[in-house]
């Protein structure tokens, strides 16, 4: 990639340096023509002027003679034919009754006698009829007079060379700058790809910018961002997923051996003939077997959990408080039949943007287990938003509270605490599904007096 953005850039130079060319020419072609009409203006004039010294059918001598002395001033060498080709005045005849003084300021602006070039002829006009033909070239100028286009040509040059150099030369660190910065992203990217491929999920998350704080500042997010921050995304979710892999095999092996073991102790003494109540044993078995797909029910839920990470979802705007009460609705039946009240308070407009999806999950399994663990009194839930783009959602009741060693292991995958009938995997569940919508969840709590569980998330 690297290699196609400098010789994209390169043939963006090259593309400049020829209209930089075909400008200068076009600016020095519109000049020289400018240089000629200029020039035909100055031969119409002296045209004019010799026409109206043809006066009666006969030139005018004194008239005449002004307008060939016009003519040198003008700059041009002429000479005038009749109609008969005889030559009737020329500006040399003019020059040999100069004053001294007039003709050294006439040989300071041109080089006299003859001008350069060949003639040109342009027929003369009184009334209609011909009466003759004047024949012009160019004087050469001396002097100041003939550098001024030669300087605006050069200068001209001079600016379009410099305003290239300028101009290419800053295209070409541009082209070294944007090869180097737009394709250092793709390279990690390439990389990091190249690790996770061969199996490697240990990379740490890849920087969008290398200028972080300057970009973050103007709010510049382009589709390198977007694909980066995807890739970062993926990245955690198959980190998720083999560590959610090899925790399941050790959990299953944990969990399973027990109620195995059991069972098979028991099928063995059935065996032996060694039971003296298979009342007993038929309880027991049943028991386990109750354990093992109270297991596979749990192990079914947390892969429900997992599956809701890895689909990284769809944003929404919605009404916090609307929302928190249809979480809750379900549970006013068991709430009643408990004789517990439950509490919504909060502003009842607050719209926030997130994953309503993972957070009706992380909901449920609170105020499941805050009504599973409370006997009296009741459930608050409260909830706010900052103006920082953060809202807080927290879940407090009035049950029985922990320990402080007990709350330090509740987000652990299978752990039960003292007084626990469940499967030990709604917290578990619950802190995963937090940190993938960019939140933290704390927990403070006292034997007898309660447990609060306090959301802080990110909006979208």
């Amino acid at each position: 990639m690297r290699t196609k953005l400098f010789i994209s850039f390169i043939l963006i130079i090259s593309i400049a340096l020829l209209s930089n060319i075909v400008f200068e020419n076009l600016i020095i072609k519109d000049f020289d023509d400018y240089v000629r009409s200029t020039e035909e203006d100055r031969v119409y004039w002296l045209l004019a002027s010799i026409e109206g010294s043809y006066r009666d059918g006969r030139w005018d001598s004194l008239s005449l003679r002004e307008s060939l002395h016009w003519a040198m001033m003008l700059g041009f060498e002429a000479y005038i034919e009749d109609r008969k080709g005889i030559r009737v005045l020329s500006t040399q005849d003019i020059l040999k009754d100069l004053s001294q003084s007039m003709l050294k300021r006439m040989a300071s602006l041109f080089e006299l006698p003859s001008g350069v070039g060949r003639f040109s002829w342009y027929p003369l006009y009184v009334e209609g009829s011909e009466i003759g033909k004047v024949y012009v070239r160019p004087l050469k100028r001396l002097g100041y007079l003939p550098l001024k286009e030669d300087i605006f040509r050069r200068r001209g040059k001079e600016f379009l060379l410099i305003s290239f150099f300028i101009a290419g030369g800053g295209a070409f660190f541009v082209a070294l700058l944007f090869t180097f910065f737009l394709s250092k992203p793709i390279r990690n990217l390439t990389i990091a790809a190249e690790r996770v491929a061969s199996g490697d999920f240990s990379i740490k998350p890849i920087s969008h910018h290398r200028f972080g704080r300057l970009y973050r500042f103007f709010r510049c997010e382009d589709e390198i961002d977007r694909l980066t921050g995807s890739f970062n995304y993926m990245v955690e979710a198959l980190r998720k997923e083999d560590s959610l892999r090899k925790h399941l095999t050790s959990n299953i092996v944990h969990e399973l051996r027990t109620p195995l073991t059991v069972i098979k102790a028991n099928l063995e003494a059935v065996e032996d003939g060694i039971v003296d109540s298979p009342e007993r044993v038929i309880k027991t078995l049943h028991g386990e077997i109750d354990r093992l797909i109270e297991l596979v029910e749990g192990i079914d839920d947390i892969t429900r959990a997992e599956a809701s990470f890895f689909k990284r979802g769809h944003p929404e705007t919605i009404v916090l408080g609307e929302f928190i009460s249809s979480v809750a609705s379900p549970f006013q039946g068991l709430l009643t039949e408990k004789g517990l009240t439950l509490t919504l308070d909060g502003n009842r407009s607050t719209t926030v943007s997130t994953y309503p999806d993972k957070l009706q999950i992380i909901l449920k399994n609170l105020i499941s287990n805050a009504l599973k663990f409370t006997d009296s009194g009741g459930i608050t839930i409260r909830w706010a938003r900052d103006r920082k783009g953060v809202f807080t959602i927290s879940v407090k009741d009035t049950g029985r509270g922990m320990e402080k060693e007990e709350m330090e292991r509740i987000f652990e995958r299978f752990f039960k605490g003292e007084n626990s009938d469940g499967r030990g995997l709604g917290l578990a569940i619950v802190r995963e599904l937090i940190e993938t919508i960019d939140g933290q969840i704390e927990v403070e709590s006292s034997p007898g007096k309660g447990t609060e569980f306090r959301l802080t998330i990110k909006e979208v």
